[in-house]
């Protein structure tokens, strides 16, 4: 082998080496991060209800994500995987069952838009809950929307606009033929949840960053607005922002063009006198380990 041939041999030998390092090491930071989320996410309702047992007016926000079949597929993809998506974001389906036959035999579950008028008649009375679902992938029609008609409970759905029918993080979302047939149960309320604004730079939601122009999200909400319109026919009035990463200029924008609720992704309790609903409307991630709180919460 000639010199020449060998130094580039050698050099590809390191480059591939010094690749595989790098992503050894990406992949370790993304493993990190992700077990990081679920451990704040833990910790962060673990005194939910000890913290608000004086609230005896209020309401409380659940937010769930994608409701997975146990399978043995599932159970292997959550041993050998750190996706949130198969972990905090995904809620068995017969612990979702389980929870949404607690809710309606123990607790008072209001729609959406019940809920944005009891808000604006400053109106809240006792203790009740408020079911969303955000990204919409093809788990709602197939194993949440059964479960929600049979036992007539109201749920919101937010919708990706710019990733309908599309694969995102490994979970193929719904089409528009399967969102319009849910939409046409009086039970189903739709919101917005971005265009295609919905991903992370460097572990941080794009919306929460310094990188993207206040004219670049506004354009994103016009085009999610439009797009649900024209492919609904409904005029949403309620948007979540992804990861729950609030953003104050697009905020007032959106609180000025059209939006009667901002939703964001944190634990809190909305009453008559914290009810700012369109600065940001804390929400209740649902997880399989955490209801509890909720439970204890509603109970007391």
């Amino acid at each position: 082998m000639l010199k020449k041939q060998r130094k580039i041999l050698i050099f590809i030998i390191f480059l591939m080496m010094t690749c595989f390092v790098a992503l050894i090491w990406l992949s370790c930071e993304q493993i990190g991060f992700q077990k990081r989320q679920r451990q704040h996410v833990d910790y962060t309702y673990k005194d939910f209800a000890a913290n608000n047992k004086a609230v005896t007016d209020g309401v409380i926000i659940l937010a769930y994500h994608r409701i997975l079949k146990n399978s043995v597929t599932t159970s292997v993809a959550q041993k050998v995987s750190q996706n949130p998506q198969l972990h905090e974001y995904n809620v068995n389906e017969p612990e979702f069952v389980k929870q949404m036959a607690w809710l309606k035999k123990n607790s008072s579950v209001w729609s959406m838009t019940t809920f944005l008028k009891k808000v604006q008649d400053n109106d809240i009375k006792g203790k009740h809950v408020v079911v969303t679902f955000d990204d919409i992938d093809t788990t709602l029609p197939r194993n949440v929307a059964p479960v929600m008609n049979d036992k007539k409970i109201p749920y919101t759905m937010f919708v990706i606009t710019g990733k309908v029918g599309q694969n995102m993080d490994g979970e193929q979302m719904a089409s528009w033929q399967q969102l319009n047939q849910l939409a046409k149960n009086p039970l189903v309320d739709v919101g917005l949840h971005t265009h295609k604004l919905h991903y992370q730079e460097n572990n941080q939601p794009i919306l929460s960053t310094s990188h993207i122009s206040k004219q670049r999200m506004i354009a994103d909400y016009k085009k999610s607005y439009q797009t649900l319109q024209k492919k609904m026919q409904v005029k949403p009035t309620v948007f979540a922002y992804p990861y729950g990463s609030k953003n104050k200029s697009l905020t007032h924008y959106m609180a000025g063009h059209g939006m009667q609720g901002i939703f964001l992704l944190e634990p809190g309790i909305i009453t008559n006198d914290l009810a700012n609903i369109k600065k940001g409307i804390p929400r209740f991630i649902v997880t399989n380990s955490n209801f509890n709180a909720l439970q204890l919460w509603l109970e007391n």
